[in-house]
């Protein structure tokens, strides 16, 4: 069930991305709803879906910004989208990689991470994430998170 889960979100948030951004767009969602995080300069957050089983964020970067090296230590999985702009994500112990407008990303849950907007435009960023096993017999959060992304597509 988490399989299918992670897979419906990655879907889901990819096809939102797909369907609301346009290249060099600037942000996408309600941008002055997010608050700034803490000890990251041009960095702000936006809890979209918070419940036991998931974890839904949207994260804007300034040009130039970077979120410090960090972790979501309850996540069991971890699903990031860019929706706009340019970013380097580095994963403590690999590589930095670029991740461009519309790509959608399958980190392990609860890695250390980091990143820092290289593009002149804010980047929206979508992350998903898995805080605990399914209840056995249902859809629900399934079925709620594609509620939530749908609520959000444009109409």
């Amino acid at each position: 069930m988490v399989k299918v889960l992670r897979l419906l979100a990655a879907s889901l948030v990819a096809v939102l991305a797909i369907s609301t951004a346009k290249v060099g767009a600037q942000a996408v969602g309600p941008v002055d709803k997010a608050r700034p995080v803490a000890g990251d300069a041009g960095m702000s957050t936006m809890v979209v879906i918070e419940r036991p089983e998931i974890r839904v964020l949207e994260d804007y970067a300034e040009p130039g910004a970077t979120r410090r090296l960090h972790r979501h230590a309850d996540a069991t999985f971890h699903v990031l989208v860019l929706v706009t702009g340019r970013l380097v994500l580095t994963i403590e112990g690999e590589s930095p990689v670029e991740v461009t407008q519309g790509q959608v990303l399958d980190l392990k849950g609860g890695v250390m991470h980091t990143f820092k907007n290289t593009g002149s435009v804010i980047a929206t960023i979508v992350e998903v994430f898995g805080k605990a096993p399914p209840k056995a017999g249902g859809n629900g959060e399934a079925l709620a998170l594609a509620q939530a992304v749908a609520d959000r597509a444009p109409k």
